[in-house]
């Protein structure tokens, strides 16, 4: 039926149902008459086509743009003005004019308006501002998925290791340069790279993490680099972006840079000085432009001497170095570190332990923590479920130390076999878990790191 519609339409009726709906419609010859006007527009004015047909635009609507389009033959977009209906009501409108042109020669106008009242203009505006508010947060939402975690705010410390890092962290941020992160496990890298770009141009765009001991070595090349269709089984048929397509405009952080293969190093030397990369299976190089920083948790020099790292890309990798002191240098920031980690935990875990005692704290400090501030952390976690709403002591943190606490005095233990200290060792350490339990043996053996069962047979061979 649809089709018998149209067919039974001459080309005029077409022309015309397609212009009532785009809106009114007028063209106007070169002198400034109208030749024709749609419905849509004789229903917006009031005006019908006879008394528009062959009359001058100006002595009904004076403050048209059309003369202006007519005199210098330049097109007027999207521009809102007042027009009077034939019944004396003002209007507002916003309307498009355009010249028509032939062989070089300006042969009239059209006029389309496509909004019938301000009305449309401001919901048309609210629904822009609404749109760009959107945009906004959407995108602040991908800067903080993508972003980076910490800032410098994040690093705690006040010791004059902690300080003298978080001055370099910021004059690293100011530049572009490649950073090199030396620091034991545990101690903090990450945290470094992060600051650096929290606080750099860049912070706005993405923070990509690699690491490099993570992904296996048959893969590395895909993941720094990407892939093209088809470049291999189960290649995705798209392709795939690589991790420093990813970071373009932002920071790519490879961690544990370590443990590049030596084979790979040539390619992410290249990628780094020609700041070009090639998809595996591509042909083509593509440009990028992101800031790298490399994190080690062995001295990369030393590697370059076994010959286990290559020195061109060493070079290139240290143009600022930083290192992250180890926890047992700047053992004055384990109180305020303590209290730190205890907070978020609290936070994290949804827990309401109140605080450490300052014995405990003391006792902290005697350690030196070859896990660094992570092996704070886990000390730390697995007292406050000991503790649960207490504060924690020295007693709820002591089974974390079961190799490293010792209450025999120095001075007796040449007098004390080895075997005979490990006995009572371990005898001392099981009292204590089971003191802090109440007995509970489940929770004993969670607090020992042993099973219940293993519990049970040494319960029975101290004849507890």
């Amino acid at each position: 039926m649809t089709e018998n519609y149209f067919a039974n339409l001459d080309r005029a009726d077409i022309f015309e149902l397609i212009l009532d709906k785009i809106g009114g419609v007028t063209l106007v010859g070169r002198d400034g008459r109208w030749i024709y006007v749609n419905n849509a527009f004789t229903e917006l004015t009031g005006y019908s086509r006879k008394d528009l047909h062959g009359q001058y635009v100006r002595a009904i609507f004076p403050d048209s743009f059309m003369y202006k389009v007519l005199s210098t033959g330049e097109s007027i977009s999207n521009v809102p003005f007042q027009l009077k209906t034939k019944g004396g009501e003002v209007i507002q409108l916003v309307g498009s004019y355009y010249p028509i042109w032939d062989d070089g020669v300006l042969r009239g106008c059209i006029f389309v308006t496509f909004l019938r009242n301000m009305e449309q203009v401001m919901e048309l505006s609210s629904n822009i501002n609404e749109l760009l508010d959107k945009l906004t947060l959407y995108r602040k939402s991908l800067t903080e998925i993508q972003g980076a975690k910490y800032s410098i705010d994040n690093i705690i410390g006040k010791s004059p290791q902690i300080k003298a890092m978080k001055r370099t962290i910021l004059q690293a941020a100011r530049s572009a340069s490649t950073v090199l992160i030396e620091g034991e496990t545990g101690s903090g890298k990450e945290l470094v790279a992060s600051s650096i770009h929290h606080h750099s141009r860049r912070s706005t765009n993405a923070f990509i993490k690699v690491n490099c001991a993570a992904i296996p070595k048959e893969l590395l090349e895909s993941e720094f680099f990407g892939y093209e269709a088809g470049a291999f089984t189960g290649a995705s048929k798209s392709g795939k972006k690589g991790k420093f397509e990813l970071a373009n405009e932002g920071t790519l952080f490879l961690d544990e840079i370590n443990q590049l293969p030596f084979e790979l190093q040539p390619k992410l030397l290249r990628a780094i000085q020609e700041r070009e990369i090639e998809r595996v299976g591509g042909t083509r190089s593509i440009p990028i432009d992101c800031r790298l920083i490399a994190a080690s948790n062995v001295p990369l020099q030393q590697l370059v001497e076994e010959g286990q790292f290559r020195k061109d890309l060493y070079y290139r990798l240290n143009v600022v170095n930083i290192r992250v002191p180890p926890l047992r240098e700047r053992k004055e920031d384990i109180p305020i570190l303590a209290d730190s980690l205890l907070e978020r935990l609290n936070e994290q875990l949804g827990m309401r332990v109140p605080g450490i005692s300052c014995n405990a704290k003391e006792h902290l400090k005697q350690y030196d923590w070859p896990g660094n501030v992570r092996e704070l952390q886990n000390v730390i976690e697995r007292a406050m479920n000991i503790a649960w709403s207490e504060t924690i002591t020295w007693q709820h943190l002591k089974p974390s130390f079961i190799t490293s606490v010792s209450t025999v005095e120095p001075e007796t233990i040449h007098q004390m076999p080895i075997r005979k200290r490990k006995y009572d060792l371990e005898l001392e350490t099981i009292k204590s878990a089971l003191e802090l339990t109440g007995g509970n043996k489940s929770r004993a053996a969670e607090v020992l790191q042993i099973s219940r069962g293993m519990l049970y047979k040494k319960l029975k061979k101290y004849g507890l």
